[in-house]
C-alpha cells in the first residue's frame, strides 16, 4: 500500500447475540456498517446491519481426515 491511499484497516466489531458453544449468532449494527463504509471499505467487503448465524467448527466436521489423532504416551 502506498501512502497516498489511506488504509481501509478497521477492526471488524459486532455483538455476540447467543452462544450455546457449537453455534453463535452475531449481530452486525447500522452504526458499524455506516463506520466502515465512511471508512472507504468496499461495500461488498462488508457484513449489512442483521444477525447471522454462523456454527463452530464446521471445517473439521466436513474434513474429518485432519483432526489430529490421539497420541498415546508411554
Amino acid at each position: 500500500m502506498s501512502e497516498q491511499e489511506p488504509s481501509t484497516y478497521r477492526p471488524f466489531f459486532f455483538a455476540v447475540i447467543a452462544d450455546d458453544g457449537a453455534n453463535v449468532t452475531i449481530g452486525v449494527s447500522g452504526a458499524d456498517d455506516r463506520a466502515d463504509l465512511a471508512a472507504g471499505i468496499d461495500e461488498e467487503a462488508t457484513l449489512k446491519p442483521s444477525s447471522y448465524k454462523m456454527k463452530r467448527g464446521g471445517f473439521l466436521a466436513r474434513h474429518p481426515e485432519l483432526k489430529i489423532k490421539e497420541k498415546n504416551r508411554a
